[in-house]
Parts: structure tokens; sequence; C-alpha cells
């Protein structure tokens, strides 16, 4: 049985999925985070990613959007920022890393279901470790800014 944090009185943090969702992978992020997907999102166009990210804590990004440091600083709740595949095109993560917003990425998907199942399962994992859940909390893995691990204080 899993415990939902609002039973518990704490609030979910707001992400957003960009990309194909999988029933497990919203079930998987369903204990800790209330999710909006978009499915597909143009990453060219800047103001519906704007608004996409309004009053998000986190972006779990399969579309490979654009975040640069104009956008970051009309984002003041971002603290994650998960890619499923390996890219990490169009991400400043100088600014990210200034902003205190922790950055992953994965292997790349396979063109398969079943790859990009699990590419998107693992970028989950990661998700939940950047907000301090789940057995990886405060470590997730293939960080891509890593002087920002342990944001927790549990390294210290």
């Amino acid at each position: 049985m899993v415990t939902r944090l609002s039973l518990a009185g704490l609030a979910h943090h707001r992400v957003l999925l960009a990309g194909a969702s999988f029933p497990e992978l919203l079930a998987r992020l369903a204990p800790f985070f209330d999710v909006e997907v978009t499915g597909e999102v143009d990453a060219s166009n800047r103001e519906a990613v704007r608004a996409g990210l309004a009053g998000k804590s986190a972006l779990l990004d399969a579309c490979g959007i654009d975040i640069d440091e104009e956008l970051i600083s009309t984002l003041p709740h971002l603290k994650a920022i998960c890619r499923i595949g390996s890219s990490a095109a169009g991400l400043d993560l100088d600014a990210c890393t200034r902003a205190g917003i922790i950055v992953t990425n994965t292997i790349d998907a396979p063109s398969d279901d079943a790859g990009r199942h699990d590419t998107s399962l693992a970028a989950a994992d990661n998700l939940i470790a950047a907000f301090g859940f789940g057995r990886h909390a405060g470590h997730p893995r293939n960080m891509l800014n890593p002087e920002l691990r342990c944001v927790l204080g549990c390294c210290l």
C-alpha cells in the first residue's frame, strides 16, 4: 500500500510531464507529485513553455525543451529538470545550477515502447530522488550538476 503525502497533510509538488506518459510512470509519481501531462510540446513556443511551467516545481521532459537563464528567471518554483534521454542540448546548466535547479538525464530511450517505458521510469526515479524521496533520496542518478548533490544536507 502506497501512502500519499496528502494523507499526511503535505502538499504535492506540481510537475509538468512533456512527452508520452505510461500508466506505470504516473503511478510511480502519484504518491509524491501532482502531474500535468502535456504530450508533445512545441519547444520553440517560449510562451507556451513558460505558461506550462508556471507554478511547477519540476519538469519531466521527453521533448528536449530549451531552458535558459531568461526562462528560469520567470519560474521561481522550478527545482528539478529530469530529461528522458541523454541529451542536455538546450539546457543552460550553469544557469540551472545558479538557480539551484537539479538537472538529470537518462540513457537514450530506445525507439520501441518497452525502451521508452523503462527510460521514463528511470527519469521518474531521478525526479523522486531529486526531491529527497525514495531509496536514492537526495542522490538522483545521472545528475548533470553534481555540485547541487545533497541539497537536503544529508552529506554535510
